[in-house]
């Protein structure tokens, strides 16, 4: 959404201009209309103390799985915040992404064009969202554990968690777009047509079984692997440059980094996301053509290079404001004490 990348800037370890934090923070999917801030924000810093504490037993272990459960519980609340607040733009980028393929209906069905119409498929998103968020925390957690902390290291635990969370945002993904552009699609085109979540969800598992629910899961690992390459290598260049002094980087020149990395890798990747968006929701003829490879080769021939990037805007307008938010809300409830009270 993965954590697909906290844009804010925490400073210091605490946010992703930290040295501590930087694996944990842009890792994997967001928040937003796709980068996972929340794990992050708690750092490498604060996942280290708490697994240390926990070697310890007793008490002090409960207390540290007690800061876990906080962590992630923040995590869900930001991310879902940011979500909420993101959706149209997430829904104008998968129309967009949609609207120029063959069988793509010449107007919206109905002209709903109304706010509400914005808003389709999140259902899916608060469903799902908050339990993808936690596979993606644990996944962190589990792959700092056995990978180590160094670059590749974190690359690895990125990817690793990325993965997992995937088995959870696949599902989501494909519900929520195919509500969000069966109104655009024609129905020669479209997968079908459905009255909300709850009935697509329902609908696909009983026609196209889980391998319906699931397609796509490896396409979307293929946008979110290297799209946390490409932000990781410029936002750590675009820090570096800002910098003024050698100490921790300041929250202003994190967060003009991490904006800046984020917007040049979704422009990046958005080729591989609509080829992905189109994978989830549309009708194929051939096994061949029901490829990454396959629909960025037919995008190509038949709408140019610039159909590549339809609805690129809208994405970018989604995912930096998303993780931007999705950071805020989370040290917002950090600092705050929410969500501090959680025991097991």
């Amino acid at each position: 959404g993965r954590l697909r990348v906290g844009l804010g800037g925490g400073g210091g370890r605490r946010g992703r201009g930290g040295r501590g934090g930087r694996a944990r923070g842009r890792g994997g999917r967001a928040a937003g209309g796709a980068a996972p801030a929340p794990p992050a924000a708690g750092g490498r810093g604060a996942g280290g103390a708490a697994r240390a504490r926990a070697r310890g037993g007793g008490p002090a272990a409960a207390s540290a799985l007690d800061g876990v459960l906080a962590d992630g519980a923040r995590g869900a609340v930001s991310g879902l915040a940011a979500r909420f607040l993101t959706h149209p733009m997430d829904t104008l980028k998968a129309r967009a992404q949609v609207r120029g393929a063959r069988g793509a209906a010449a107007r919206a069905e109905g002209g709903r064009t109304r706010a509400v119409g914005l808003y389709k498929g999140f259902g899916a998103v608060a469903a799902l969202a908050p339990l993808a968020s936690g596979a993606y925390f644990v996944g962190y957690e589990s792959g700092t554990r056995w990978f180590g902390t160094s670059a590749s290291a974190s690359a690895a635990t990125g990817m690793w968690a990325q993965a997992l969370a995937g088995v959870v945002y696949t599902p989501m993904d494909v519900i929520k777009e195919r509500l969000q552009t069966q109104d655009v699609l024609g129905e020669r085109a479209r997968m079908g047509r459905y009255r909300h979540w709850v009935d697509a969800a329902r609908v696909i598992a009983r026609e196209e079984g889980a391998r319906g629910l699931f397609r796509g899961y490896w396409a979307q690992n293929f946008v979110w692997w290297p799209w946390s390459a490409a932000y990781f290598a410029i936002y750590e260049r675009s820090r570096v440059a800002l910098e003024s002094s050698g100490g921790e980087a300041s929250p202003m020149v994190s967060a003009v980094s991490a904006t800046a990395a984020a917007t040049a890798a979704t422009t990046l990747t958005h080729p591989l996301d609509l080829a992905k968006t189109r994978l989830q929701t549309m009708r194929f003829e051939t096994t061949t053509s029901a490829s990454l490879r396959g629909v960025l080769r037919d995008v190509f021939k038949r709408e140019g290079a610039r159909g590549l990037f339809a609805g690129a805007g809208a994405r970018v307008a989604a995912v930096a404001p998303g993780s931007a938010i999705s950071f805020g809300v989370y040290e917002t409830l950090k600092q705050s004490g929410w969500l501090s009270l959680i025991h097991i």
